[in-house]
């Protein structure tokens, strides 16, 4: 009998989000984190990362979220990434990206948010979809 494909291999969905309005300047901050278990692989069907500029700063620089993949073992990579550079109130940017990544045990996906403005806000939203299975 051939070995079930990875949907068949006894699925698990997983959501994270993260969602807050209104937030002030602030240093490098992880806000989701998923780590692929021992034993398991997962495909990330989507990630998305969103920035909105609420306020603007009185001295700009710019607001960011953004999801970091880090391999087993291995240094973090931003791998997808939506950031403000303009002070102009309503700015914004959204990063997708959907069905392409695979994770081996070990692996780890985190999503951060950073602003280093000097006051203003920023709007922020991170999500991650991943179906986990057995390996």
């Amino acid at each position: 009998m051939a070995r079930p494909t990875w949907y068949d291999r006894n699925p698990i969905s997983r959501a994270y989000a993260y969602t807050a309005t209104n937030v002030s300047p602030h240093a490098e901050a992880q806000r989701i984190t998923y780590t692929c278990p021992s034993g398991k692989k997962a495909v990330a069907e989507l990630l998305q990362a969103s920035v909105f500029r609420r306020t603007a700063a009185t001295t700009p620089v710019y607001g960011s979220a953004y999801i970091e993949l880090q391999p087993s073992g291995g240094t973090l990579v931003v791998i997808l990434l939506a950031r403000v550079v303009t002070n102009d109130v309503k700015d914004k940017d959204d990063a997708f990206l959907s069905g392409s990544i695979v994770l081996a045990s070990g692996d780890s996906l985190q999503g951060f948010t950073a602003d280093a403005s000097t006051g203003g806000a920023c709007d922020y939203k991170l999500c991650m979809k991943i179906t986990e299975f057995d390996a």
